[in-house]
């Protein structure tokens, strides 16, 4: 058993931390307009986004052409704070060249924004993540380009242009061309062809992971299908055996490996926005749970980014409305296996809907030591950090009848975790059987949020109450006792 912890212990894919920044919103600069030419705008900092109108001028609408004047520059002078919350990676929104705010349609994957910066500024700031023991991951956008992309112009100008078939037409199209989810702005790539292949392997994948980044997050990875995503995968890792693949896929997982390495876990927000709503019965939920952690397999699962809020969710207060409700899916998400993601500002407790509400600026006037969000998130992640059993530990389901319960162990028993939810509007006396083999009768189970003693086992079984909307991090108490240990051998396998 222990081998397999150990390999956690040293893979960065696992147990680690993510902090996904959108580059446009989170520092500010000394960004001027001229960088924001009619039709786009420039906005001041406090400035909250709105949508906006479709323009009849370009294919897009305002929103997605206001900008806010963060760049590479300012966003590494703020690294130091996310060291301080305990990132070990970074994720970054897009930042090739792009018509948008969003930078999903990418003009020159070869160029950072030059609103963002240049390749100089790029490497300087993955030389001071990695310098802070940070991971730095890039979003690769590569089912479609931008309508301005030189490729696409000449394409759609000209039926005898080399890069024709790098791009799908047809009639049957809505805009003559086939376009991601019919959006004017976004042409597909024809990703089965070979020269498009070689070109976003070779040239882009390749490329930025020979410069020295760590992994790409595939943007709607869900529909490149399995062959391109084993195709990328492959190549990244021949460039970079560590390098980490995740996509953004929100199916269930199982089937989606190894053609990438990880997921992005939408399927578990769901859950839990579900399991806390009342939507979903605690037993049907834990039922959910278990048989996707053993479909898609716990290594699988530990590499993929378990998230509650990105630039495409509403943010969960928001989404959840009520205080203790949020509370709990925070616990939640700190507890179930998998790679922790947070979104720029969510520790501040940012309350909105969807796109583009949730793509604000971040607040760093609300950034002090009493802010109560943010102590809170400092206190979540400092329970991932004290526990291994929650950054590495596998997954075991445990019976009940009211509640959510789960074991996260390792191959230490004094590391062991029982994790009980009480989802519901009312209190609960459970009696549990402990699936742990390694566990003795008259055991006192302390609950690490309170650091008390909430029961006892009689045999391997235990009884208490769990109070509404709650959750219990119970740890057993298994040190010797007058120097005598009934489980002194257990940690020889």
């Amino acid at each position: 058993m222990s081998s397999r912890f150990k390999q956690r212990d040293l893979n960065w894919h696992q147990g680690g931390v993510v902090y996904q920044v959108f580059v446009d919103r989170f520092a500010p600069s000394n960004q001027t307009n001229s960088f924001y030419p009619f039709p786009k705008s420039f906005q001041s900092w406090d400035t909250l986004p709105t949508s906006g109108s479709k323009r009849k001028d370009v294919p897009h609408y305002d929103h997605e052409l206001a900008f806010w004047g963060g760049n590479l520059s300012s966003l590494a002078a703020k690294l130091p704070y996310l060291k301080t919350l305990g990132v070990t990676i970074l994720y970054l929104n897009p930042i090739f060249k792009a018509f948008t705010n969003h930078k999903y349609d990418t003009m020159d994957y070869l160029k950072i924004d030059e609103a963002y910066g240049t390749m100089d500024d790029f490497v300087s700031l993955l030389s001071s993540a990695h310098g802070l023991g940070m991971k730095v991951i890039l979003d690769g956008v590569f089912n479609h380009v931008s309508y301005y992309h030189p490729y696409f112009q000449s394409a759609l100008k000209d039926i005898d242009s080399p890069y024709r078939t790098w791009f799908v037409f047809g009639k049957e199209y809505r805009h003559g061309y086939r376009a991601w989810h019919n959006a004017a702005s976004l042409p597909e790539l024809n990703l089965d062809h070979p020269e498009v292949q070689h070109f976003l392997f070779n040239n882009v994948v390749a490329y930025y992971l020979s410069l020295g980044i760590d992994g790409w997050r595939l943007d709607t990875g869900i529909e490149l299908g399995f062959t391109y995503l084993s195709l990328l995968t492959t190549t990244a890792h021949r460039i970079k055996k560590d390098a980490l693949i995740v996509g953004e896929i929100s199916n269930y997982p199982d089937g989606w490996f190894p053609h990438v390495d990880g997921v992005m876990q939408l399927v578990i927000r769901d859950w839990i926005l579900q399991l806390l709503r009342g939507t979903l019965d605690p037993l049907v939920a834990s039922e959910m749970l278990n048989t996707y952690i053993h479909d898609a397999g716990i290594e699988n699962i530990l590499k993929s980014w378990l998230l509650l809020e990105n630039h495409d969710t509403g943010r969960i207060r928001f989404d959840l409305k009520d205080d203790r409700a949020y509370r709990l899916a925070k616990y939640l998400s700190i507890t179930l296996p998998g790679t922790y993601h947070l979104y720029q500002g969510e520790e501040l407790g940012l309350s909105s809907g969807g796109d583009p509400e949730n793509r604000q600026t971040f607040p760093w006037e609300k950034v002090h030591d009493d802010h109560p969000s943010l102590s809170f998130h400092r206190h979540l992640l400092s329970l991932r950090n004290q526990f291994r059993a929650l950054r590495i530990g596998d997954y075991k389901k445990v019976v009940t009848k009211h509640t959510v319960a789960f074991l996260r162990y390792t191959d230490k028993t004094d590391e062991t975790l029982l994790i009980i939810v009480n989802p519901r509007l009312e209190a609960f006396e459970e009696t549990l059987m402990i699936p742990d083999y390694r566990f003795h009768g008259h055991l006192s189970f302390y609950d690490q949020l309170t650091q008390t003693k909430i029961t006892e086992s009689f045999g391997i079984f235990i009884t208490f109450t769990i109070p509404a909307q709650s959750i219990f991090i119970l740890k057993p108490n298994v040190a010797s006792k007058d120097g005598y240990s009934p489980i002194k051998y257990y940690n020889e396998e």
